[in-house]
């Protein structure tokens, strides 16, 4: 009985491996883009929502660059301190710190390719990634941040030599 557990244990930690080990840009058609709501106003902002933990892992890596006033929701079912990094990504962004009440912590500019740990300034249920320039015009005033209705996003990824997909 105990070695099957352990059989068990190894290949429960083998699949999960698996699944957040690798990089896989394939891009899940089901990936829902929502629109900013700042300060209770719909912005002209989409951006996909990381709701995989493949997603959430890949974030905007291995993309050529961020299409104009679009970018990546990171949405987390628990408050809790979160870190992120640039990893294989060649633009700069902006990482929005989101509490569970919907107000906005901070936000933090990370350089292309950093290999610095942003970590959230408090616990955070919401991380919002764009281009320092889509969020330079609502840093100084946002008080609140929600993703609101669906829109439609057409950030392109794939790993160099591999076919582009759309996320």
């Amino acid at each position: 009985m105990g070695r099957r557990a352990v059989v068990l244990v190894v290949a429960a930690a083998a699949v999960l491996a698996a699944c957040s080990g690798g990089r896989d840009t394939g891009v899940a058609t089901s990936t829902s883009h929502r629109t900013l709501v700042v300060n209770d106003e719909p912005t002209a902002l989409c951006v996909a929502v990381a709701g995989t933990l493949a997603e959430k892992v890949n974030g905007l890596s291995n993309r050529p660059s961020l299409p104009p006033r679009e970018g990546m929701a990171f949405p987390f079912a628990d408050p809790g301190a979160r870190s992120f990094n640039m990893k294989d990504t060649s633009f700069p962004l902006a990482i929005v710190w989101v509490s569970a009440d919907s107000r906005v912590l901070g936000s933090t500019t990370m350089a292309a390719d950093s290999t610095d740990h942003f970590q959230s300034p408090g616990d955070i249920t919401l991380a919002v990634e764009l281009s320092p320039q889509d969020w330079a015009p609502l840093a100084g005033t946002a008080r609140t941040l929600v993703l609101g209705q669906e829109c439609n996003g057409t950030i392109t990824a794939g790993r160099p030599g591999q076919p582009k997909t759309q996320f």
